[in-house]
């Protein structure tokens, strides 16, 4: 009896509860994403950002390995050698040529302590280091590059598909509009001038949902996410105006672009590998310590040591022919620097010019539609269906239209200037 009572409460709660979600529902759920998590997102699945912090850690151990040219060279060695002699030889440099004569002891041991350091050696451990930092600042240059660039990239996108939005959607209230107007009118030519007039809103809602799915493409692209994601982006397409000075522009992108400053570290290097080819014409003085001990039975009591200063002075054939090589490599980092600051300078200049006109445009086109739009509301209130209508609604689509990439492009132009200057931009 319990059991039947059981079954019965089991079933009619089964049969209360609200059924699961369709599974399509949960599978075709768009994410929606903000402007924030997307430059969020972006800097962490982007691959050149990554690769390019890969590249300061890599930079960041060559200037300690730099470092320890500094320090002294220390070490331990130990041998154990069995051996018959007929007249006495030496063991192969490996084991420090020992020499070894004719015993009845078949076994030597040896163990050495040593250390080695320059204490001269014409600037050109100073210069490796020197250098080594260099490269690391150069890294990190390129990672800021990297990091300005993917950041503009998904404002880009981000806004381009913002705009595919509210374009799509404002297409489908005009299509539908469009289509019930043209069913209204009722003359035949006004029929088919109204059939004419919708079918022109129906190719523009198609070329509208055409743009959004593309620039879909293009903002998972950017995320680098699945293309087959479903996605939605949520934010406010909307601007404000910024005052902006040309020549202050100019001077902060000299100093903060990332790639001029990567270029001037270059420099520095180039005149660092000038500097140690020179180098190579200077002596080179080392000081090396040695202790050892030697023999045939344990405890090992024969033992030797050393204290060695030496001087190398080279001779180079090929010196000339690198300096040469080298100094040619400084130029070409010159040349290479002045024609970067000039191209610099034309981005600058012409996300400037982008920037002052579309700040003058959009507010302009904002305003034509704010006040078409209060026109058409106040003619059509109580009014029958009309052409007249129907072509403000085709008016009114385009003007939107237009309103819309003013916007959007205002935003890009401004993205694109703080991109060319290396700073964001103060609004008013």
């Amino acid at each position: 009896m319990r059991r039947i009572l059981l079954a019965l409460l089991l079933t009619a709660a089964a049969a209360a509860a609200p059924p699961p979600p369709p599974l399509s529902a949960l599978e075709f759920s768009p994410e929606v994403y903000t402007l924030e998590e997307c430059m969020r997102l972006a800097l962490r699945n982007n691959a050149e950002v990554q690769t390019t912090e890969q590249g300061i850690a890599i930079a960041r151990q060559r200037v300690r390995e730099a470092q320890f040219l500094f320090m002294p060279d220390v070490g331990v060695q130990a041998s154990a050698t069995r051996y018959s002699a007929r007249y006495p030889f030496a063991l192969r440099p490996n084991f420090r040529s020992i020499l070894l004569f004719p015993s009845d002891e078949d076994n030597v041991f040896s163990g050495q302590a040593y250390l080695s350091m320059p204490l001269y050696e014409g600037r050109r451990n100073v210069n490796t280091l020197q250098m080594s930092k260099a490269a690391l600042l150069q890294a990190q240059s390129r990672f800021d590059a990297a990091r300005l660039d993917i950041l503009y990239g998904i404002k880009r996108v981000f806004y381009q598909y913002l705009r595919a939005q509210e374009e799509a959607a404002a297409a489908d209230e005009a299509a539908a509009r469009a289509e019930a107007l043209a069913k209204a009118l009722s003359g035949r030519w006004e029929r088919l001038e109204g059939e004419a007039l919708a079918a022109e809103l129906r190719s523009a809602r198609a070329e509208a949902r055409h743009t959004l799915e593309l620039s879909r493409l293009d903002f998972l692209k950017g995320l680098n996410k699945e293309l087959d994601a479903p996605v939605k982006v949520k934010g406010r397409l909307e601007t404000a105006s910024a005052d902006v000075d040309i020549q202050k522009a100019l001077i902060w992108a000299t100093e903060l672009r990332p790639e001029l400053k990567s270029q001037t570290y270059k420099a520095q290097m180039d005149a660092l590998a000038v500097n140690l080819t020179l180098g190579r014409r200077y002596p080179t003085v080392a000081l090396g310590l040695d202790y050892e001990l030697t023999g045939q039975k344990f405890p090992l009591k024969q033992n030797n040591w050393d204290a060695t200063v030496g001087i190398k002075l080279p001779f180079a054939l090929d010196y000339w022919t690198q300096h040469t090589q080298k100094v040619a490599e400084q130029r070409q980092g010159e040349i290479a620097r002045s024609e970067l600051q000039d191209q610099v300078e034309l981005e600058v200049r012409r996300a400037f010019q982008e920037l002052e006109y579309w700040q003058a445009e959009w507010p302009r086109r904002e305003e034509e539609h704010a006040r078409m739009s209060a026109l058409a509301e106040d003619a059509g209130r109580g009014a029958p269906a009309s052409l007249e209508e129907l072509r403000s609604v085709l008016r009114l689509f385009k003007s939107r239209r237009e309103a819309l990439k003013a916007v959007t492009e205002h935003i890009l132009a401004r993205a694109r200037l703080e991109r060319a200057v290396g700073r964001p931009l103060s609004a008013e």
